[in-house]
C-alpha cells in the first residue's frame, strides 16, 4: 500500500481506536417477561436504517473536521503515541502531517475524501445487517437492568411525542456536532497525553516474561504455529 494511502487509513481508523475493546462479559439470562417489556423501548431507540444513517452521511460530516484537526498535530506526537522514544520525537521539529503530507502526497486531502466518502457508507451498510442483533442485545441489556415498574415508565415516556423525539434520536446524539466539536477538543491533548498514559502500564508489562520468538519454540510449537499460519512460521517471526 502506498505510503499516502497508509496513512489516510490510518488516521481514519485513530478515531476508532481510541474505543478500548473489551472482552465480552460473562451474560446472565433475562427475564422473558421483561425482555417482552423491553423490545419495545429497542425498536424506538435503535429503529431500521440508524446505522446505515450513522455511518453514512452524520459520519462523513463528522470525519472531515476531526481528520483537519489531526492532521494538524506535530508529527513527534503521531510518533510518541506509537511507542518511539519521547526523547527520540522531542528532537524532531515541529512539522505536522498536514505539512508533510503536502510534499509527499498533494491529493492527500482527496485521497482521505474520497476513502470517508466511500467506506463510511459501506461500513453503514454493513453494519445495518446486524440491527437486529444489535437490538436484540440492546433490549436484553434494557432487561437486565432494568425492573418491570421502571421499563413501564421508559415505555410510557417514549410513547409522548417528546418521548418518541428523544428515542428515535438518541443513537444519532453520538454523531451531534455539538459533541464532536468538544471531542475535536480534547483528541489532540489526548495524543499527547497517551505515552504519559501508557506508563501507567509499563511498570506492571515489565514484570511479565517478554514474548518467545521462533527459536524459543519447540518442534511441535513451530510445527501447529505453520499450521495456523498456513506458510512458514519462522518467515513471520
Amino acid at each position: 500500500m502506498k505510503r499516502g494511502a497508509f496513512l489516510s487509513l490510518l488516521l481514519l481508523a485513530a478515531p476508532v481506536a481510541v474505543q478500548a475493546q473489551t472482552p465480552a462479559a460473562t451474560v446472565q439470562p433475562v427475564d422473558p417477561a421483561l425482555l417482552a417489556k423491553a423490545q419495545p423501548i429497542a425498536s424506538i431507540i435503535l429503529p431500521d436504517g440508524t446505522m446505515e444513517k450513522m455511518m453514512g452521511p452524520m459520519m462523513q460530516k463528522m470525519m472531515g473536521p476531526m481528520m483537519d484537526g489531526m492532521t494538524k498535530m506535530p508529527i513527534r506526537e503521531f510518533l510518541k503515541v506509537g511507542g518511539i522514544d519521547p526523547e527520540r520525537a522531542d528532537s524532531l521539529g515541529e512539522g505536522t502531517i498536514e505539512e508533510m503530507m503536502a510534499i509527499i502526497d498533494p491529493n492527500f486531502r482527496k485521497r482521505m475524501d474520497v476513502i470517508v466518502n466511500s467506506m463510511m457508507p459501506a461500513m453503514g451498510r454493513f453494519m445495518g445487517r446486524y440491527e437486529p442483533d444489535m437490538r436484540e442485545g440492546m433490549a436484553e441489556a434494557f432487561a437486565y437492568r432494568y425492573t418491570a415498574a421502571e421499563l413501564d415508565q421508559i415505555g410510557a415516556f417514549l410513547k409522548t411525542p417528546t418521548g418518541a423525539k428523544f428515542g428515535a434520536g438518541f443513537m444519532e446524539l453520538a454523531t451531534d456536532p455539538h459533541y464532536i466539536g468538544r471531542l475535536q477538543k480534547v483528541m489532540p491533548e489526548m495524543m499527547q497525553a497517551m505515552p504519559e498514559i501508557m506508563k501507567s502500564s509499563a511498570e506492571e508489562l515489565a514484570k511479565l516474561p517478554k514474548p518467545r520468538t521462533y527459536d524459543d519454540l519447540t518442534k511441535a510449537e513451530r510445527d501447529r504455529l505453520t499450521a495456523l499460519l498456513g506458510t512458514d512460521a519462522k518467515k513471520a517471526n
